[in-house]
């Protein structure tokens, strides 16, 4: 007897071996800080694709940040350094820390530092700053997310702590790689003090706009340290007058 093979076509209600859409994997920080706020917050992560630009994600609005998914237009987050970035959005700002006037029409804020769960705050702030004084310790703030008005992004400015407890946190006012100049300023050992207290140090600088200053100091498990500064203005952050918030890492 012979045998016939019968002829392939499959059927029309065979399964779809296509891929179906990648859903965009979202990385928690749960210790994250925004503007206008010194409580940690859990927020998520979202990168960019070829798509759609990166978001954040938030259970609560803030200032500049909604609750749910909010587009990003710039990130950093450091080589070497895991766990702890920064996010930034697209709103109007001259400034880093107190010093207004630098890096104009950049229009690139940061709305908040991502740190997750591996990060935790110094219990005992005082002595955290004493080891680092003791270490001369320098640090790359990332406020704004190092954006400029050429060239690419880059630390928006530098602290160092110094041998008696104060320090310096001097902006670059445009990119060291093309051109800049460099604002100083200071801080004495007891306003240093006072920002790594609860309390805060109030510093009225600017004119009509005093803001009350907070210094936190975290470190991961293997001793990596970064700071967290974040200024609130005394009247209440808003979206018109946010505040501001940065990172810096340990060089």
């Amino acid at each position: 007897m012979t045998l016939t093979a019968c002829g392939g076509g499959g059927s029309d209600n065979a399964p779809s071996t296509a891929p179906g859409p990648v859903s965009p994997v979202a990385t928690a920080y749960q210790n994250s800080l925004t503007l206008g706020s010194v409580a940690p917050q859990s927020l998520s992560f979202i990168a960019a694709t070829t798509t759609a630009n990166a978001m954040i994600v938030s259970p609560v609005a803030a200032p500049l940040l909604a609750a749910g998914n909010s587009p990003l237009v710039s990130s950093h987050f450091q080589g070497g350094v895991t766990g702890a970035g920064i996010a930034c959005v697209s709103a109007p700002t001259n400034s880093i820390g107190t010093v207004t006037g630098v890096n104009a029409g950049v229009n690139i804020k940061s709305v908040a530092v991502l740190l997750d769960g591996t990060w935790t705050v110094s219990t005992t702030p005082a002595a955290t700053w004493t080891a680092l004084v003791s270490n001369a310790a320098t640090f790359d703030g990332w406020e704004n997310c190092g954006a400029k008005a050429e060239g690419s992004p880059s630390p928006s400015s530098t602290l160092i702590v110094a041998a008696d407890g104060s320090f310096t946190d001097n902006v670059f006012n445009g990119n060291p790689s093309t051109t800049v100049s460099i604002v100083d300023q200071g801080f004495t050992a007891s306003q240093a003090a006072l920002m790594l207290s609860d309390a805060g140090y109030l510093d009225a600088s600017q004119a009509g706009n005093p803001q009350v200053i907070h210094l936190k100091i975290y470190q991961n498990a293997t001793r990596q340290t970064l700071i967290v500064e974040q200024g609130i203005p005394s009247s209440g952050a808003t979206n018109g007058n946010p505040g501001y918030v940065a990172i810096y890492f340990q060089r």
